[in-house]
């Protein structure tokens, strides 16, 4: 592709060399560059693209987008494209490069702090049972057309994602669902995408340790709706799809400027889709949804209260790309669970093992109100928070555990370079009352949890969810809470394979 068309759409302060020349390839790790490839210098947190631009020239690079001056060979003919952004520009080279695949497909964006994995689940399903072939990008994994890639990122890097949905588009997937982190958002991977509904699930307490405060983790989250007003080349209106129940609400239907289909659960509420008539226990999760007059009862296979909420956004954007109300509750009550959340495994001794992803405040909490609905005989959670993020909510989740708990034994998480007891110290500060226990190695916390453990009892281990690995220092090991607890039982007799 000709350089000039690659850049048409960036916001260029100054050009050196010529951009009448051939592209062959994008990239912005200099160990994949190629002959006749264009390099984006990406200032990252622990390395800065700049610092690589002699070296990917004199590998074959013929163009680089820079934010700075950089040294390159003077014996080498390079074109270098000055921008205040590398990261805006690296989306928008990218998408042009793949010829704009996201055009092609309706694209669907969730974000919030909690709920994005289960509503995009929801959504494939409900999308599926419409007829329509769907590809799912989240926390867990990428997949369309019966393929599954390994998600490296809640949302991939702009580049990655340009790719995906032009492998998509060429497998003739229709929709797109997709989670979008506010890491994302703030570091422009999903920038120059046109999201045709975008859902917001809600807004705690996470990442604080990258966006230092609230008022910025809301700005991150509100740069998905704000880019719902711009331009429109679908055949059909855009949605946004607001949570009532937050009190950020009103704030994302504001910044929104489009259609808004609410939802909410709280009594008395004015949301446009609502949840009545709930049922909530270990053997069911029913309720009605109703919507402009229409009421139809829905019956999960999952489970946890929470999960209502999940259900209540996914079909109000069923209702917003008008799916007629028999595809919506076919595909909330086709899906079986999502891996890693509110995950129920009974055993051959009477107690039950709840696998959850939960590592908030909210989550937690939210969480083990909903294991409430179940009516254990008692409740025993093992938890722990990661190394190098918000250590703001280590209390917090700390005091949630021991007074929503019968029992808690406090563990490690990821601890990754931090050391794993300080982790566990800022857990502590939190426990004033409750029964507690500190075992650092979680495969041991675990075991522990189990073998007290008595019929009737749910052991609740939070935090990890899907995850099959563990990062301690820079290591990253293979760790599952699932397989642990199972090779725990199973050694016992006592696990029921599922």
């Amino acid at each position: 592709m000709i350089l000039s068309k690659l850049i048409k759409n960036l916001k260029i302060e100054k050009v050196s060399g010529s951009t009448e020349i051939t592209i062959d390839g994008i990239c912005f790790d200099s160990r994949k560059i190629r002959q006749n490839g264009l390099f984006v210098c990406v200032p990252g947190f622990k390395v800065d693209g700049h610092a690589y631009a002699s070296e990917v020239v004199s590998r074959g690079a013929v163009a680089l987008i820079v934010e700075k001056e950089v040294n390159i060979p003077k014996d080498k003919a390079v074109t270098v494209i000055y921008v205040k952004d590398a990261r805006e520009a690296l989306a928008a080279v990218a998408a042009e490069y793949f010829d704009n695949p996201s055009s092609k497909l309706k694209m669907i964006g969730v974000t919030g702090t909690k709920g994005k994995t289960t509503t995009s689940y929801m959504l494939r399903s409900i999308f599926e049972k419409n007829g329509e072939k769907t590809g799912l990008l989240g926390t867990i994994s990428y997949e369309f057309a019966g393929e599954t890639l390994e998600s490296k990122n809640t949302t991939p890097e702009s580049y990655d994602l340009q790719e995906l949905f032009l492998k998509m588009v060429m497998k003739k997937i229709e929709t797109c669902v997709m989670e979008v982190s506010s890491h994302a958002l703030e570091l422009k991977r999903v920038a120059g995408i046109e999201f045709d509904v975008a859902v917001f699930t809600n807004f705690t307490q996470d990442h604080l340790d990258f966006h230092k405060t609230f008022d910025a983790y809301l700005a991150s989250k509100l740069l998905l709706f704000t880019s719902l007003g711009k331009s429109n080349v679908k055949s059909f209106p855009k949605a946004a799809v607001v949570n009532l129940d937050d009190p950020k609400a009103e704030t994302f239907i504001t910044a929104s400027g489009v259609r808004v289909i609410s939802y909410g659960l709280r009594s008395g509420t004015k949301a446009d889709v609502k949840a009545e008539n709930i049922k909530a226990s270990a053997e069911e999760l029913s309720f009605d949804i109703t919507y402009q007059g229409k009421v139809f009862r829905v019956n999960l296979q999952m489970r946890g209260r929470h999960n209502v909420s999940n259900a209540l956004s996914a079909a109000a954007v069923g209702f917003a790309l008008n799916i007629h109300q028999e595809n919506i509750k076919a595909g909330l009550e086709n899906l079986p669970g999502v891996p890693g959340r509110f995950e129920v495994y009974n055993t051959l001794n009477g107690i039950s093992v709840l696998i959850d992803y939960a590592h908030s405040p909210d989550s937690l909490e939210k969480l083990l109100i909903s294991v409430k609905d179940l009516k254990p005989v008692r409740i025993i959670t093992v938890f722990g928070c990661g190394g190098d993020r918000d250590k703001s909510k280590r209390p917090l989740m700390g005091k949630i555990a021991t007074e929503l708990s019968d029992y808690t034994v406090v563990t490690s998480d990821n601890p990754r370079t931090e050391d794993p007891a300080a982790i566990i110290t800022g857990i502590e500060a939190g426990m004033k009352s409750g029964l507690y226990t500190v075992i650092a190695d979680r495969k041991e916390a675990i075991r522990a949890a189990l073998n007290m453990a008595k019929k009737g009892d749910i052991v609740v281990i939070a935090g990890k969810g899907h995850e099959d690995y563990q990062i301690i220092g820079m290591e990253k090991i293979h760790f599952s809470d699932k397989e642990v607890a199972g090779a725990i039982l199973s050694a016992q007799g006592l696990w029921k394979k599922s």
